[in-house]
């Protein structure tokens, strides 16, 4: 029984300190996740936060995530009504400015109103007819 008071192993007791403050302070708090180290981490300020409070935090902020789906699909919206054939017209409709500034014709460089269009021609006559005139003009 001598050799009792040598194997004993004293153990301190585990103390709670409900003092101590949050690590992570931040008020709009986005998450990273780690899954090689199973940990969440504010990416602010890159403190670890408890995976449960994270959830938690998400869960009651469920508006905010909400908002950026609703973001998310209004631009998935414009890009698939996106034609970008109309991107010259929309340039024109802006450099217009409610008549404010007139186009140019591109072959004789007198201004001109829009209005003044009366038909349109399609781009394979145009075409020929563009490069037929290039030519005559180069020739002179």
């Amino acid at each position: 029984m001598d050799d009792l008071p040598d194997k004993i192993i004293e153990l301190d007791q585990i103390r709670i300190n409900r003092g101590i403050e949050k690590i992570c302070k931040c008020e709009k708090r986005r998450f990273v996740i780690d899954t090689r180290n199973r940990r969440v981490n504010c990416s602010s300020c890159g403190s670890v936060v408890d995976p449960y409070e994270a959830m938690y935090e998400l869960a009651t902020n469920g508006q905010e995530l909400q908002r950026q789906v609703e973001n998310l699909l209004e631009q998935r919206k414009q890009i698939a009504s996106y034609k970008p054939w109309l991107v010259v017209i929309k340039r024109l409709e802006k450099d217009y400015r409610g008549r404010k500034m007139l186009p140019n014709c591109p072959r004789c460089h007198e201004p001109f109103y829009l209005e003044e269009l009366t038909s349109w021609t399609g781009r394979a006559y145009a075409d020929a007819r563009i490069s037929k005139w290039k030519e005559d003009n180069d020739n002179q």
